[in-house]
């Protein structure tokens, strides 16, 4: 199981320290996962807005691996996000290596922020990446885990 174990977990992107990614780790590049990371429930929040900016001030590279074919294209340019693969069968190595190739990183110098414990975390860790997962604690997934932990402790209606 320790390959679906992340390095890190947050429950939102600007929560991710800059600093220390670039100087206590030496990470020179971020890969995001798009849906269920950059963009949460059909939009951009300002604060990742405001993250992506200061990632790019402080000189990473920032690009997009999504499994996603239909990738808003209007917001990448927006996010000045132009190294980008939609349709990338992630959890497989290949996508994770062709983008640290198309960055000219090695894999070690990356770290992968996603939503996806599968196809983001297991996917970086097999390709040697640094993982950082973001836990969204509104999506339906984990309000549907929190209410199946709940019924198996006795509580039988949850709101």
């Amino acid at each position: 199981m320790a390959n679906f174990t992340p390095k890190e977990t947050y429950t939102k992107i600007s929560d991710i320290s800059i600093d220390y990614l670039k100087d206590d780790l030496n990470i020179k590049g971020l890969i995001f996962d798009f849906d269920g990371t950059i963009r949460v429930n059909k939009r951009v929040s300002i604060d990742t807005l405001h993250f992506l900016k200061r990632a790019k001030n402080a000189g990473f590279k920032v690009s997009v691996l999504s499994n996603n074919p239909h990738v808003s294209n209007t917001i990448l340019k927006t996010l000045n996000i132009t190294t980008t693969q939609k349709l990338a069968f992630k959890p497989l190595k290949k996508p994770f290596f062709d983008m640290a190739k198309r960055m000219k990183l090695d894999p070690s110098r990356i770290a992968v922020i996603g939503n996806n414990r599968i196809s983001d975390i297991w996917g970086a860790n097999r390709a040697g990446m640094y993982s950082i997962y973001i836990q969204n604690l509104n999506s339906f997934f984990y309000k549907r885990k929190v209410k199946n932990n709940l019924k198996n402790i006795g509580i039988k209606h949850v709101d």
